[in-house]
């Protein structure tokens, strides 16, 4: 029993040399093998479907996408330098353009804005006890004209667009969320594309006139 103390440490020692305490492998080279990447969400604005060429700088890979008329793609790539070409199946040219996947803003999630329509961002507030039917008293103007109770923000037209948002494009924003820490509101951000989102309030103030016309 007396050797027990001493074959502890003895084992120890074993068990450190055979997970690699005597391997040749330096940390630097975990350094030179990791690379820093990004998701890219590949945005068809057009009504037609997309056929999208990315190619990076070095043009060693080069990615092909079939994208269906006002969907969405995506891929992960590394941050760096590339250039997109999207035609329509007759041809047409969407794009044809270099784009940079930067990290200085620190963003880990970009859309590549094919058509570079403007984007617009609706905040939407959740408050415990809502019935949904609050009045806001934020507006929001857009090529000139106001809509009352909207509380949006403008992302001008642009290739390449880091992440601002907690709902893209393709994905719904849900009626309840989960509040933490004592909380009894948060504010999330749904995307939408211009066209898209104007429509939505045209829909909305047509149908308000039509009710107070029934009235």
């Amino acid at each position: 029993m007396k050797s027990i103390p001493y074959l502890l440490p003895l084992i120890f020692t074993i068990s450190l040399l055979s997970c690699g305490g005597n391997s040749d492998y330096e940390w630097d080279d975990f350094d030179d093998d990791y690379v820093s990447t990004a998701t890219l969400n590949i945005d068809n604005g057009t009504d037609t479907t997309a056929l999208v060429t990315i190619t990076p700088e070095d043009k060693d890979t080069v990615y092909d996408f079939t994208i269906m008329g006002l969907e969405m793609d995506r891929v992960v790539l590394p941050y760096g330098d590339y250039h997109v070409k999207a035609v329509t199946v007759t041809d047409s040219v969407i794009v044809d353009e270099d784009f940079e996947l930067s990290d200085d803003d620190y963003a880990y999630s970009f859309n590549l804005n094919l058509t570079q329509e403007d984007y617009i961002v609706e905040n939407i507030k959740y408050v415990v006890g809502s019935t949904g039917d609050e009045v806001l008293s934020s507006s929001f103007t857009y090529e000139g004209k106001t809509y009352d109770g909207i509380d949006a923000n403008v992302i001008k037209g642009k290739l390449i667009v880091p992440n601002q948002w907690d709902y893209n494009l393709d994905e719904e924003s849900p009626q309840e969320v989960t509040l933490y820490d004592g909380q009894n509101s948060t504010t999330k951000k749904k995307l939408y594309r211009s066209s898209t989102f104007i429509l939505y309030l045209e829909l909305i103030e047509l149908f308000e006139q039509y009710g107070a016309e029934e009235e």
